[in-house]
């Protein structure tokens, strides 16, 4: 990969909405509609047309706190209230259950998910944020006309795992890990199977939430309640930015085009940085 041009070494945020009651997981679709979580009340998705209007989407019948566009007119849903991967139809607004249990138990509460080009589905489920319950990350295999995705177990016994994100290259699965302020990174093999942990990035203080690559292949990780967007070159190990938002506990961002939008849940808001850089393709093709 080329050398990535530097980044601006302040950028201001640009308040795009309001009024969410619990700001996370932004998202666009190939048409420039931005959808968000927890709009007005917790449950319910809202939608930014790209000429402004927000309105209120679709009650999830839970608490959705990830989402992703799985390029097919569907929306990937880490559904933490009601212990469930969703995916929505956009155009009918249909949800089905992609994994509600795991070897016959219940999740504690998936909190977020990425996709990987081939569209499979990675999750988190962290435990529980007020106990010393351990978490875990898991994959749905992208299904096929004659059989439903197959989860699987990736990783357990982890320090309460949050975003998550595929690298570029396909080959490597970055995971937050709020309990210890760290980035871990981990080798995808060929069949899908993780290994060789190792630590990216440890913060001094709390804590890290989402995360996101952008197209030179650095890590843009929110920073709950350090109130910020820090950037990490993770071939190098090294903190490249940090961009302070208005509010605190940031949560999660998304791109569209050259920027960057950021939930910023102390705020109840999202707020657009404008870098100057786009988002690396996260998007599966449609197929």
């Amino acid at each position: 990969m080329a050398q990535a041009p530097e980044l601006p070494k302040t950028l201001d945020p640009y308040p795009v909405v309001a009024n969410i009651d619990f700001a996370e997981g932004p998202i666009f679709d190939e048409d420039g509609y931005l959808y968000f979580v927890n709009y007005g009340q917790r449950g319910k998705l809202g939608r930014l047309a790209p000429r402004g209007l927000v309105e209120s989407w679709i009650d999830t019948g839970g608490v959705v706190n990830g989402l992703k566009y799985d390029g097919n007119r569907g929306l990937i849903c880490a559904d933490h209230g009601a212990k469930r991967v969703t995916r929505i139809d956009m155009d009918r607004k249909l949800i089905e259950v992609l994994t509600d249990e795991f070897d016959g138990s219940p999740y504690n509460g998936p909190n977020d998910v990425c996709m990987d080009l081939k569209g499979n589905v990675y999750f988190t489920d962290p435990g529980i944020d007020t106990e010393p319950v351990p978490g875990a990350i898991y994959r749905i295999d992208m299904p096929t006309p004659d059989k439903a995705g197959e989860v699987r177990l990736l990783a357990d016994g982890l320090e309460y795992p949050n975003g998550l994100a595929v690298h570029p290259d396909q080959k490597r699965l970055f995971v937050c890990m709020s309990r210890t302020n760290s980035v871990v990174s981990y080798d995808i093999d060929d069949a899908g199977a993780v290994s060789n942990e190792q630590t990216v990035f440890q913060f001094p203080n709390a804590t890290v939430d989402g995360c996101q690559f952008d197209e030179h292949g650095r890590l843009w990780v929110a920073r709950w309640l350090n109130g910020t967007i820090d950037v990490l070159d993770v071939e190098s190990g090294e903190l490249v930015r940090s961009y302070p938002m208005r509010g605190d506990r940031v949560t999660n961002m998304c791109w569209w085009e050259d920027s960057v939008y950021v939930t910023v849940a102390g705020s109840h808001s999202i707020e657009r940085l404008d870098a100057g850089v786009r988002g690396a393709q996260i998007t599966p093709p449609q197929r």
